[in-house]
């Protein structure tokens, strides 16, 4: 995975992440979507901040990851 695609995938991440915690109403339309398939809506429900804090994790540490390779060759 190269550094550039780390940092994408880090704020695809902490958008996911913030629309958990701030906007569910957006992730309940993007749920509807994808209920049959992928998501259950007691997990929505249910256990909305902790799939906000994974993602928001998640998205620092794909965002650390790739800065960090973007400045390596900075500095060496």
């Amino acid at each position: 995975m190269t550094p550039w695609q780390k940092v994408f995938a880090g704020c695809v991440f902490f958008a996911l992440g913030l629309g958990y915690l701030y906007r569910p109403d957006l992730i309940e339309r993007m749920n509807a979507l994808l209920r049959e398939y992928v998501l259950n809506d007691a997990h929505l429900a249910l256990e909305r901040r902790k799939w906000g804090m994974f993602f928001l994790l998640l998205s620092f540490l794909f965002l650390y990851m790739g800065y960090t390779a973007l400045n390596r060759g900075v500095f060496q």
